[in-house]
């Protein structure tokens, strides 16, 4: 076996303190020089999750800035996806007020005879409340109706023999945006708009499987069947586990297709968009009427115009929710639907009709406000569903420090952000190390091959910045939040 020596003894004596002297410069010489934050971030950004460059930007700002820190491609216009939410649910705080309410008003157009009867309508005035739904009731979602039925017995009242008049002249009569995909007409994201809204405009079906395999499960809708829907489907039992079944509901359709199995015993239960919201409301409201002891033995109808008289003699109940829990949902759980539903209701209480026009014209008039170029945003839609939603990230950053610096009513909207580690936001699951936990309060944003995040996060220094990353180019949404959340990470250690 042959022994390898490190260092012939002769060398040693030749070479030792020369060499300890060399190896001592060169330590020195080869010292790394202190990596900025800015260097660390632009090495980052260097690398984005997508092909194309041109199709990601990102900028960072300290809160306060005039200018960025970094700017990587902040002058392209790209696609905000659900960020687009903050415009939205800033511009309804400030020219609404954080005590503004939705209203939705309950009227009887006449009086009831000696029997308990009335011929007359009973008349629902919509307002705009996305909430009307178990959300904000300990996930009952018939309790918001039990004080509007115990309102109409009240009064004596036993039978509706004038049925129920659902008036949703709040708002126009488009209830699904132009710019929005026909192929995702049922999907929960995407549900039509109405002044009328139940439970966030969508139908749970629920399967549950029979006793003996190979039997039909049994079928149906919850909390309550739409009037003029219907429920097809093949859905068998199977011996054991807990099924899959399938859904759809083709666009423009009133029928829903099921098909898959469920296990014995089991309950599997999906949703889809419902077409008629405000039909749909009336039916809930019947079915606790009926509860209550007042029999709607007319019909149900909806009245799309603003009726030129009073829309009933007597007001016997108003329904409010406060518009701050309305705006937490948009923004931390990114609701489209509360999105749109707030937009309309700003273009309705400010321009005197609730559609995107209108609520788009009150956004761009808070921009120019807090001393933006409103012509730099392209704004199409509420929440984001639109590819045509576009900004530069050094326009949103722009928007989001004046929202910081300028605007009194931000101590009130920052908290309405998703926050990373709060169990109520789209934050809840990410970036969950010691520098960011509970330290970003942003929007999250994903569409088809785009993954957005913007906001603010508060460095372990203490510094506070604004960012905006935007990532087009058919982005995964796994690679986008990985992108993102590594990002912000190495900001919040070394910002």
């Amino acid at each position: 076996m042959t022994l390898l020596h490190p260092w012939p003894a002769e060398a040693k004596k030749k070479h030792g303190s020369k060499g300890k002297k060399a190896a001592s410069t060169s330590t020195r010489r080869s010292q790394p020089k202190p990596v900025s934050l800015e260097e660390r971030l632009l090495a980052l950004a260097a690398r984005p999750p997508i092909r194309r460059k041109s199709e990601f930007a990102v900028t960072v700002a300290k809160a306060g800035a005039q200018t960025p820190l970094i700017s990587v491609n902040g002058s392209e216009p790209l696609i905000l996806a659900s960020t687009t939410k903050l415009f939205t649910s800033s511009a309804a705080l400030d020219r609404l007020g954080p005590d503004y309410r939705f209203r939705t008003r309950i009227y009887l157009d006449g009086d009831p005879d000696i029997e308990g009867v009335l011929s007359a309508p009973l008349v629902v005035v919509g307002g705009g409340d996305p909430a009307i739904s178990g959300r904000l009731y300990d996930d009952d979602p018939m309790a918001v109706f039990r004080p509007w039925a115990e309102a109409v017995r009240h009064r004596g009242i036993t039978t509706l023999q004038g049925g129920i008049l659902l008036d949703t002249a709040f708002f126009d009569s488009q209830q699904v945006h132009d710019d929005w995909p026909a192929a995702q007409e049922q999907a929960w994201y995407q549900a039509p708009v109405s002044a009328l809204s139940y439970n966030d405009n969508v139908v749970a079906i629920r399967a549950t499987g029979a006793v003996r395999p190979g039997s039909p499960a049994i079928l149906g809708f919850y909390p309550a069947g739409p009037p003029f829907m219907s429920l097809i489907g093949r859905v068998l039992t199977a011996p054991h586990g807990y099924g899959s079944v399938g859904l759809r509901r083709p666009s423009g359709s009133r029928t829903v297709l099921a098909n898959g199995v469920v296990g014995r015993n089991q309950t599997w239960a999906g949703v889809v968009t419902v077409p008629d919201p405000a039909l749909y409301l009336g039916q809930a409201f019947s079915q606790v009427l009926r509860e209550t002891g007042v029999r709607v033995a007319g019909p149900m109808k909806v009245r799309l115009e603003r009726a030129s008289e009073a829309p009933g003699k007597t007001l016997i109940h108003i329904h409010e929710t406060p518009i701050l829990p309305v705006l937490a949902v948009c923004n931390k759980r990114s609701h489209s639907l509360f999105a749109e539903q707030i937009l309309k209701t700003l273009g309705a209480e400010k321009r005197g009709k609730g559609s995107w026009e209108n609520g788009l014209l009150e956004v761009k008039a808070f921009l120019t406000s807090l001393g933006l170029d409103a012509r730099r945003y392209q704004l199409a839609d509420g929440s984001g569903r639109s590819p045509n939603n576009r900004a530069t990230a050094e326009d949103y950053v722009a928007f989001l420090q004046a929202l910081a610096t300028k605007w009194e009513k931000f101590s009130a909207f920052e908290p309405t952000l998703a926050i990373t580690g709060d169990p109520n936001g789209s934050l809840r699951k990410r970036m969950l190390g010691s520098a960011t936990y509970y330290k970003v309060y942003a929007k999250t944003g994903n569409l088809a091959g785009v993954s957005t995040l913007c906001g603010y996060i508060t460095a372990q220094s203490g510094q506070r910045y604004v960012f905006a990353i935007l990532i087009n180019g058919g982005v995964s949404e796994g690679a986008g939040h990985t992108f993102q959340d590594r990002f912000l990470t190495e900001l919040a250690k070394f910002g």
